[in-house]
């Protein structure tokens, strides 16, 4: 189970990988991760499991090491591509797998719809850094969701 962020369309969205392999250098004495900092350094792949959060028919899951400005750009480039063939997509930040009953608590979910030029590199920074618990005893995480229009 983990967080994980994805884009959501009716539209099928091509995948994206970086333009070359870029070593990632973990170092646990010093508590730093290092990819390199290229912009395109980040993945969007197959999320089939799409239907559990939306009812979008296509969705592409966001993986990379961290948060660049220019990874944001990026990103904000495909996304404004995909509204050339869409009136509408979503971008969510979850806590995958998290599994409800009759007796359980739905998450929380918080939604808003915002014009795509009205979104910053900054952000995207912001929502991939959202806070899916509040506290260690949280019962009922919190979803993030953009309605991103064009």
């Amino acid at each position: 189970m983990s967080v994980c962020t994805f884009i959501a369309a009716n539209c099928i969205m091509n995948e994206v990988r970086p333009s070359k392999k870029y070593p990632l250098k973990i170092n646990i004495d010093e508590g730093t991760i290092d990819d390199g900092d290229a912009d395109d350094n980040f993945y969007l792949w197959k999320f089939c499991e799409v239907y559990d959060y939306t009812d979008k028919k296509y969705g592409l899951r966001l993986d990379c090491a961290y948060y660049t400005e220019g990874r944001a750009k990026l990103i904000l480039k495909y996304i404004s591509d995909v509204l050339s063939r869409t009136d509408t997509i979503e971008v969510w930040h979850v806590w995958l797998d998290y599994g409800y009953d009759e007796y359980d608590e739905r998450p929380i979910i918080k939604k808003k719809t915002l014009h795509i030029d009205e979104i910053s590199p900054e952000d995207i920074r912001e929502f991939d850094n959202a806070v899916i618990w509040e506290n260690s005893y949280s019962i009922r995480p919190i979803f993030y969701c953009w309605e991103i229009i064009k």
